[in-house]
C-alpha cells in the first residue's frame, strides 16, 4: 500500500515526501526480478553504459562506493576476493564510483590496487535511477541483466556467488 497518499495534500507536497516517494518508486522499479535500467556516463570524452557490462552474458557484481565511504572501503577486499575467486566462471565484478570527482575515486583505486573495472564520475541523477542513497550498495545481475540481489555485503557476496558458481570453480 502507498502510505504516501494517506497524507493529505499539504504534506504530500512536501519536498521531503515527495523525494522519499520517488526513492520507493525507484527501488521498486529495479527490484529483485526486474531488468537492469541502463545509464550513460561521460569521462575524458568517452562514454561509458551500464549495459557496457550487464546483459552480455556473465553475471556482474555492481558495486556503487565512493572514496570517502569507510563502508565503501572495507567492502573492497570482499569484491576484489570474489573477482579473483570467479571471474574465471563467469563473474565481472564492476565499481560504480558515486558523488565525487573522478580523480578521487582513481586514488583509491590505485592504493587498494582494484584490479576490476569503473564507471567513474556517477551522479546523484544516476544513482536515483536505482534509488539508491546511500553507499555502498552492491547488486548482482543475471547475466541476462535481471537484478537478481540488491544489497549484498560482507559475508553475503561470497555465499550468494557460492550457490551461483559452485560447479564452475
Amino acid at each position: 500500500m502507498d502510505y504516501i497518499t494517506m497524507l493529505s495534500p499539504k504534506q504530500q507536497s512536501n519536498p521531503i515526501i515527495h523525494d522519499m516517494r520517488q526513492t520507493i518508486l525507484a527501488v521498486q522499479q529495479t527490484s529483485e526480478g526486474t531488468m537492469f535500467k541502463d545509464f550513460a556516463v561521460e569521462y575524458k570524452g568517452n562514454t561509458t553504459r551500464l549495459s557496457d557490462f550487464v546483459g552480455r552474458g556473465k553475471y556482474v557484481l555492481a558495486d556503487f562506493w565512493a572514496s570517502w565511504c569507510g563502508p565503501c572501503l572495507r567492502e573492497i577486499p570482499n569484491l576484489i576476493a570474489a573477482n579473483n575467486k570467479y571471474k574465471d566462471c563467469g563473474l565481472q565484478v564492476l565499481g560504480i564510483a558515486v558523488w565525487e570527482e573522478p580523480d578521487e575515486s582513481l586514488k583509491v583505486i590505485a592504493e587498494k590496487n582494484i584490479p576490476y573495472p569503473q564507471i567513474l564520475g556517477v551522479s546523484e541523477e544516476i544513482t536515483n535511477i536505482y534509488g539508491i542513497n546511500a553507499v555502498p550498495h552492491i547488486i548482482l545481475f543475471a547475466p541476462d541483466g535481471t537484478i537478481l540481489a540488491r544489497g549484498l555485503r560482507g559475508e553475503e557476496i561470497d555465499k550468494r556467488l557460492e550457490g551461483i558458481f559452485h560447479n564452475n570453480k
